[in-house]
């Protein structure tokens, strides 16, 4: 018997790579019937799945989008924002828990505690708000966790589909690869104006940044790669096969995350991507970043926000082939342990149906 189930995101882009490239294509090979809750213009690939788009405004798509969690009546719904959590709570308390997942992408409460956008007089206050949110999830929906740190503000267990790469839709390092590539947003907490500081200490090395970018961001960030002689390329976002096929490119990928505490305990999917596709990772020395370098002859860390740290990280990473080759070795053993664990998803949302069948 076919299972229906809805995916919903009002937020995150239409090719996100947990949602779409994960998420949904398990589950189109699990044999479920999906129906994609999206932002226009939708992903690239459809294939498999139907397709609900919405359009406008933030407000007006979350609006749109749990209006259409109710309107689908899937066996099973999954959202993916917190915007649509009361929806959902609505939704789970018609239908049930079982029928009705929260996917927790982030460190909420520690994202809001730290969120430049948003004034200092409020930051607290929304993450408290954040936290009885995500309480009252708990009680009404089944709730997954993208990684184990974020746990923290919840009574009970939860599954964790940790959110690694999908080794098969990876390219290898080209053999002609040079220069430094950055993937995922491009923002100052994440330390990509760091990384732009740090690479005008070694002008003329080719840099791309891959992925979302303020206007405003990306204008301060050409400026000063132009005035310290870096030639670099913003891509903007590109879907997951064509971002890595372009980061596939370079030597050497850098994961610059500042010590924040939404970041502290994290672990970047970035750095296990950066050393399966046989990229040098550099990372900055969060606990929870060091785990995924441990080991490695290629990997290294530099101090969190150093910039003449990073500087003399990549210095010394660019000079010397056999961090290079080291990378290379050691990319089949990250795609063997640090992989995608589709089969134990697909169950999980098998064992679903079945409890309230």
């Amino acid at each position: 018997m076919t299972r229906s189930i809805t995916v919903a995101t009002s937020v995150h882009p239409p090719d996100d790579p947990r949602i779409r490239v994960k998420s949904i294509a398990t589950l189109v090979d699990a044999g479920w019937d999906v129906t994609y809750v999206c932002q226009a213009p939708g992903p690239a690939d459809t294939t498999g799945f139907e397709v609900m788009l919405l359009d406008g405004p933030r407000a007006r798509r979350t609006l749109e989008a749990s209006r259409a969690i109710f309107a689908l009546e899937a066996d099973v719904t999954v959202v993916h924002d917190p915007e649509l959590v009361p929806a959902a709570i609505a939704l789970g308390s018609m239908r049930g828990r079982n029928r009705v997942v929260f996917d927790l992408h982030e460190d909420l409460p520690r994202q809001l505690m730290t969120r430049t956008a948003s004034s200092p007089i409020l930051r607290r206050p929304s993450a408290v708000a954040s936290m009885w949110m995500l309480k009252a999830a708990e009680r009404a929906l089944t709730v997954t966790l993208a990684e184990p740190n974020y746990s923290w503000v919840f009574a009970d267990e939860h599954e964790v589909f940790e959110n690694l790469p999908i080794a098969e839709g990876l390219p290898l390092r080209r053999e002609d690869a040079t220069g430094v590539v950055y993937v995922g947003d491009i923002t100052a907490d994440r330390g990509v104006p760091l990384l732009v500081e740090a690479m005008r200490q070694i002008p003329g090395v080719p840099l791309t940044l891959i992925g979302r970018c303020s206007p405003l961001l990306a204008a301060q960030l050409e400026a000063s790669a132009e005035a310290g002689g870096v030639p670099m390329t913003m891509t903007g976002f590109l879907p997951y096969p064509e971002a890595w096929a372009v980061a596939a490119s370079h030597q050497i990928g850098v994961s610059p995350l500042l010590d924040r505490p939404n970041y502290r305990a994290s672990l970047p999917t970035k750095i296990d991507e950066y050393r399966s596709v046989g990229l040098i990772a550099i990372t900055s020395d969060l606990p929870g970043s060091l785990p995924a370098i441990e080991g490695s002859a290629a990997a290294a860390s530099f101090t969190a926000g150093d910039a003449d740290a990073l500087a003399a990280e990549l210095r010394s990473a660019l000079d010397d082939p056999r961090r290079l080759a080291a990378a290379t070795t050691e990319a089949a053993d990250v795609r063997r342990r640090r992989a995608w664990k589709g089969e134990r998803f697909a169950d999980f949302y098998e064992r679903l149906v079945t409890a309230f069948q």
